[in-house]
């Protein structure tokens, strides 16, 4: 077996425990989180918002697609539609069964390659997509703190707290590095190669030049980001709005649930609630939030609900959002896969690349 199927088989295993030890931890502490509740909370939902929350779900996964699809357009090659479905399909599938969602972009940089796509144009894409993907986060977060302002102070527990405005510090940071990154990239990799040396000193950091090359590394892919924005400013826009998409229907998918057993529930409100549950999620390094989400989800909806819905509630939200998308996207891309590898990867009989684009290794 090689180190990257090890490495795999490691991440599955590892996810697997994780769901195992949440479901176990939550069945021995909620005596409601049982298969007659869910069933009861299913029969008696309305199947047209619950198919609302199966659309939202899709609509995830396609303005991802699309998202990817513009910015390749934009960069001059001629994708399908059917490779940026996968290219989202890969890179969502990937992300949740690896921690920090660290397996994503390499998979979905894989198949652009295999489709003909220079590396560094697909390294670019991937890395647009995922300012703006950081972005919307923070967006959405910050919207729900000036819609439902109050809502934060009615959680009682504090380290919940602490997870939500950790989850805004974490992305905050990582949009101001890739902010940094993109115009003062040499400022950014000389405050970086400081650090680096602090840490050798204070013995946490050993292999400073592996470090150092991997900063520079770093720096450079999103430098990169400021000339494309140059000449292509309109990418830009349709980049942000597709992920900015791509999470308002990801979190509306626990709000259509909620609404599916009540439909007198307010939108607004369920959607500020999930949104404090990404928020604080996204900042613990967890395949999927697996274990976080349960958790946040429990104590933060229980500012309006009690526990026997919340519980019921919870499991069909996550069983759509997490566990069926991540199906979904595994099954699309393991077709792909089969199909593409039957096929002469790179060029095609006319000497182009099979998307039509030009054989290009620079953005």
């Amino acid at each position: 077996m090689s180190r990257q199927a090890k490495k795999m088989l490691f991440n599955v295993l590892f996810l697997l425990l994780l769901v195992a030890v949440t479901l176990v931890v939550l069945i021995l502490s909620n005596r409601e989180l049982n298969f007659q509740n869910i069933g009861e909370f299913l029969r008696g939902c309305n199947p047209w918002w619950l198919l609302a929350a199966v659309g939202a779900m899709i609509l995830s996964v396609v303005f991802e697609a699309v998202s990817l699809h513009f910015i390749l357009r934009g960069l001059g090659e001629r994708p399908k539609l059917a490779g940026s479905l996968v290219y989202a399909s890969a890179d969502l599938y990937y992300s949740a069964i690896t921690p920090s969602a660290s397996g994503g972009q390499p998979a979905a940089a894989f198949y652009m390659v295999k489709d003909g796509i220079g590396a560094g144009k697909a390294s670019f894409a991937l890395v647009f997509n995922l300012i703006a993907y950081t972005f919307a986060i923070i967006l959405i977060g910050a919207a729900v703190f000036a819609v439902r302002p109050g809502y934060f102070g009615l959680i009682e527990n504090w380290f919940v707290k602490l997870l939500i405005i950790l989850g805004f510090v974490v992305q905050s940071f990582l949009l101001l590095f890739f902010i940094g990154c993109m115009f003062w990239g040499k400022g950014v990799q000389k405050c970086g190669n400081g650090l680096i040396s602090l840490f050798v000193k204070l013995h946490l950091v050993k292999k400073p030049e592996k470090w150092r090359e991997k900063l520079r590394v770093e720096v450079e892919k999103y430098s990169e980001c400021l000339h494309a924005l140059k000449e292509h400013p309109g990418m830009s826009f349709a980049n942000f709005f597709c992920n900015l998409g791509q999470r308002v229907s990801h979190v509306a998918i626990a709000a259509f649930v909620c609404l599916a057993a009540d439909p007198k529930l307010n939108f607004v409100d369920l959607f500020a609630l999930e949104a404090l549950v990404l928020v604080g999620y996204n900042s613990i390094p967890l395949p999927g939030g697996v274990g976080a989400f349960e958790y946040l989800y429990l104590e933060i909806y229980a500012i309006s609900f009690g526990g026997a819905f919340i519980l019921s509630a919870m499991m069909v939200s996550r069983v759509l959002s997490y566990y069926l998308r991540m199906l979904l996207c595994g099954i699309y891309t393991m077709i792909y896969h089969v199909h593409r590898m039957r096929r002469t990867p790179g060029k095609n009989e006319t000497g182009e690349n099979e998307n039509g684009g030009e054989e290009e290794n620079q953005t």
